[in-house]
């Protein structure tokens, strides 16, 4: 029940957030409260009087509305919400001017409840205008006077019609209570004290006190739990126990009761806050919403799923003159200096949470990731992870490339293992993004190394340049880098960095820094605006596996654009192939075998330092990169 509790102390510690919504537009949900999308809103006075009514428009749709534990859960039977509802329920004369039976039973549940609210001592204004105007049963003539709905040609409620792409006859009204009170608010999704009142009179009504397993003290418990967790349109439950004669706890517990028993208020604020943390910290542009990590305060902290760069958004804001870092020494510099600063707002006590769901059906979610970190543990290892796992990258802007050193996402890593290219884009299945994110997570959370087969993945994909878009592939290629060299260092404890290594006689290795010459070479006799692919492009993926047979092919191919080189541009690079030969180890160039995963590391490295010395390319001087 940890991870219930810790929800319940984050909503606790966070009560100045509820019911109102934030700057990011979140809002943590009162209890015994839900959310729908309304299709009309009606407008009466404090004296049960209709004055109007508006379609709603659907970026506006999103209502605060008062459940209970029956409605919100509720599914084919007669369940109203105690406030706004759909048409059947709120409209007295639905069943008079529809073709729909029953209308009047849906009408009067839900009026049942109106009144029992309306008549307690914990009554509303607001509640007792709505209660006065439903009692005319007059709530459909009112809208079709209005030209809100439309009726077919016999005068009966009309079937086809829409409102935000929904049938008109299932439309959610939402009432206003316009007062003569100068700035009273109308709207009753926005009145704090109609929330209030809701909540005490539901309180009061609650069932027969259990024994509630995380406050471990007797009081009203729950066995309807809320949904709607990861989004509205959400029907998987964390807590469910409805199944009587299946395997939810049959076996070990004779009712399900004895399984859990949690009390209505620690589950409503639980799950309220769970919901607003992963609205508040989910990643929305790729559907990797359900990992999420929070201090229980909230304080703030490095997301787990973002770049490195993110993470310095802070520094960015308070020197505008910072730009990305790029060097391997200026991007230690500077993770340093950001995870002092949220070292400075995290006290000694702090708690982080790291938290992951999914679903396997459309109706059960399950906790497949948890882990409680202080806040010195959680910082030490997201930099730990940030600091192992760079590389150079390249990112395009209005303002052209920029190149910077940073770490990858685990959600950028994920798809250049598992993505593929869609329109320009890497996109993956978002159940299968979740799954590797969340493999990930082990690695960053537990310090445990990268998955082989993830490495693997990214690593093959490099080898086949021709399957993406030059800027996708670059981008695999330096992810590909910074998994191999964060990999090397694990395993083997070599300390790779992004300067080139002409020390190393690995034979992978050296063959990556070979094919990276050729394809500089063929490059450098490119027409301006050429995009045609190199030799070593198109014989990349038969080098990685036959590297030896492969570059004598390439070898042969490259006479002729040597020969269009310049003197100095020749003896440059047949310099450096010449050393780079020189460097293999006895009959290790004639070794076929398929290269490593050290060869990517070769040829960003060469192709690097070719680029960065391209000014002495024309130099017949004795050139030491």
């Amino acid at each position: 029940m940890s991870w219930i509790e810790k929800l319940y102390e984050t909503y606790e510690n966070n009560l100045t957030f509820v019911g109102r919504r934030d700057d990011d537009q979140t809002m943590l949900l009162p209890v015994a409260h839900s959310t729908q999308n309304a299709q009309i809103e009606v407008v009466l006075d404090g004296e049960g009087n209709f004055r109007r009514a508006m379609r709603v428009e659907k970026i506006d749709a999103e209502t605060l509305i008062p459940v209970t534990e029956d409605s919100a859960a509720r599914g084919n039977g007669i369940l109203p919400h105690p406030l706004c509802d759909k048409l059947i329920y709120v409209a007295g004369d639905y069943q008079e001017l529809s073709k729909k039976e029953k209308g009047s039973e849906y009408y009067a549940a839900y009026m049942r409840g109106l009144k029992a609210w309306n008549d307690s001592e914990y009554s509303h204004l607001k509640v007792n205008a709505i209660y006065l105007y439903l009692l005319k049963k007059c709530l459909l003539s009112d809208l079709i006077d209005s030209k809100i709905l439309e009726c077919d040609d016999v005068g009966n409620l009309s079937d086809s019609a829409k409102i935000q792409n929904i049938p008109q006859t299932d439309s959610f009204i939402r009432f206003r209570v316009e007062s003569l009170v100068s700035g009273s608010l109308s709207a009753t999704w926005l009145d704090p004290s109609l929330y209030e009142s809701f909540i005490r009179f539901y309180s009061s009504n609650q069932g027969t006190n259990d024994l509630c397993y995380v406050l471990g003290k007797y009081c009203a418990c729950s066995d309807k739990h809320p949904s709607k967790i990861r989004h509205t349109a959400d029907k998987a439950k964390l807590i469910s126990g409805n199944d009587t004669s299946g395997f939810a706890f049959r076996g070990r517990f004779s009712d399900k009761s004895q399984a859990n028993s949690i009390s209505y208020e620690v589950s409503q604020k639980a799950h309220c806050a769970l919901r607003w943390l992963i609205q508040k910290q989910g990643l929305k542009r790729n559907g990797l919403s359900t990992i999420i990590a929070w201090e229980v305060h909230l304080k703030k902290i490095p997301s787990i799923q973002s770049n490195s760069e993110d993470i310095f958004e802070d520094v960015y804001e308070e020197d505008q003159t910072m730009t990305k870092p790029r060097t391997q020494k200026e991007f230690t510099l500077r993770l340093n200096q950001a995870i002092l600063g949220y070292k400075a707002d995290l006290d000694t006590n702090a708690q982080i949470i790291v938290l992951a769901v999914d679903a396997a059906t459309t109706g059960r979610l399950a906790v497949t990731y948890y882990k409680e970190l202080s806040g010195s543990d959680f910082l030490e290892r997201i930099n730990n992870w940030h600091e192992s796992c760079t590389w150079e990258f390249t990112k395009k802007t209005e303002k052209g490339n920029v190149t910077y050193v940073g770490s990858p996402a685990p959600h950028r890593i994920a798809l250049a293992a598992f993505g593929t290219e869609q329109s320009g884009w890497l996109k993956a299945n978002d159940s299968l993004l979740r799954v590797q994110t969340e493999r990930l997570l082990h690695s960053i959370i537990d310090g445990q190394s990268i998955p082989q087969d993830i490495i693997q993945a990214v690593v093959h994909r490099t080898s086949m340049p021709q399957s993406y878009e030059y800027n996708n592939w670059r981008d695999i290629v330096s992810i590909a880098c910074a998994l191999v060299k964060k990999q090397r260092n694990e395993k083997y404890k070599e300390d790779w960095n992004m300067s080139l290594n002409k020390d190393s006689t690995d034979r992978s290795y050296l063959y990556g820094r070979l094919i990276a010459v050729a394809e500089r070479v063929e490059f450098l006799t490119f027409e301006q605006n050429e995009k045609r692919e190199t030799n070593a492009k198109r014989l990349f993926s038969s080098f990685v596996q036959r590297p030896y047979r492969t570059w004598g092919i390439i070898e042969e191919r490259l006479i002729p654009y040597l020969s269009k080189l310049s003197s100095g541009q020749q003896y440059y690079y047949q310099k450096i192939m010449n050393e780079i030969c020189d460097s293999f180890d006895e009959n290790s160039f004639a070794d076929d075998r398929k290269l490593e995963n050290i060869y990517i590391l070769g040829y960003r490295h060469q192709s690097s330092a070719m680029i960065q010395n391209g000014t002495k390319e024309n130099s017949n001087e004795h050139i030491d990169e």
